[in-house]
């Protein structure tokens, strides 16, 4: 089908909120977007594909500073879908970021989506790590071996988890977490002055407080710990924070994910048992 009078809009966060709520209810009334909705919109730049002053895609981009960006909340009505769409709208995004002076893109996608890892793929991103969102519930600890991490603290990096394995690490930005950038130093010092990190003996973690409300849950960015003693103590953690569950994106592999299995984490319902980290830019060869 052509695509001459397709026209990309901006989302004004102020004037646009509501009809992008209608839009993403109207694709999925379940969308984990829309909880969030209010914060979320102002923290990137947001893109809608117009054909007929019918709204039928949308898209973000996120600037995370340092010449880095993420890509999520792509979105396609229904009953345009398999029509190119899903291309002309990240051409589009590639084009902002490009301008802007984002020269590292970065985007997780499911096993399952097929279509999305090969359409990004087309598009110059290789699969630097394989990753799964596990989801674990609180838990009574005998003890509280976890302190927040004042600013004077500091960690050596890369340390444990993915910041080790790939040089990246969820940034833990806004009110939702799950954006990987480079690892830099400062990181530790800013999620210490926003009281986002956590230590314990022989433990670290980024966290995210009312990252989902409903459960009430904690998003994680584990940095140091082994799983005996990092799990059991997120689960303590949780309980302590007064949180539901908790959720992080974990290393994947078959030797992990039975391991996760047996600490009784379950794999994240909108994501599925396994994703993978895509990266675009100056890093994309280090797959």
């Amino acid at each position: 089908m052509p695509h001459a009078d397709i026209r990309f809009h901006r989302i004004d966060p102020e004037k646009d909120r509501e009809r992008l709520r209608r839009f993403l209810s109207a694709i999925d009334p379940a969308d984990y977007l829309l909880e969030g909705l209010t914060e979320w919109i102002r923290e990137g730049r947001h893109w809608v594909a117009i054909e007929a002053r019918t709204w039928v895609a949308f898209g973000r981009l996120h600037d995370l500073g340092d010449g880095e960006g993420w890509l999520s909340g792509a979105r396609v009505v229904p009953e345009r879908r398999g029509q190119g769409l899903g291309a002309i709208l990240l051409e589009r995004l590639i084009s902002e970021a490009d301008s802007t002076g984002i020269s590292d893109l970065r985007v997780v996608i499911e096993d399952e989506n097929i279509a999305s890892s090969r359409l990004v793929h087309r598009f110059g991103f290789r699969p630097i790590q394989a990753l799964t969102v596990r989801v674990g519930s609180p838990a009574v600890a005998s003890d509280h071996p976890w302190h927040r991490a004042s600013p004077v603290e500091r960690l050596d990096g890369p340390v444990g988890w993915l910041a080790s394995i790939v040089g990246r690490v969820d940034l833990l930005p806004g009110s939702d977490g799950g954006r990987f950038g480079a690892w830099r130093s400062s990181l530790v010092a800013r999620w210490a002055s926003e009281q986002k990190l956590y230590l314990g003996p022989d433990l670290a973690v980024g966290i995210q407080t009312d990252w989902w409300r409903n459960p009430r849950t904690l998003w994680v960015s584990p940095l140091r710990g082994d799983l005996s003693s990092l799990l059991p103590a997120l689960g303590g953690l949780t309980n302590e924070l007064g949180h539901e569950q908790w959720q992080a994106f974990l290393p994947s592999s078959e030797e992990l994910r039975a391991q996760y299995e047996r600490y009784g984490l379950k794999p994240h319902p909108h994501w599925g048992d396994r994703a993978h980290l895509y990266e675009r830019g100056s890093h994309g060869s280090s797959s």
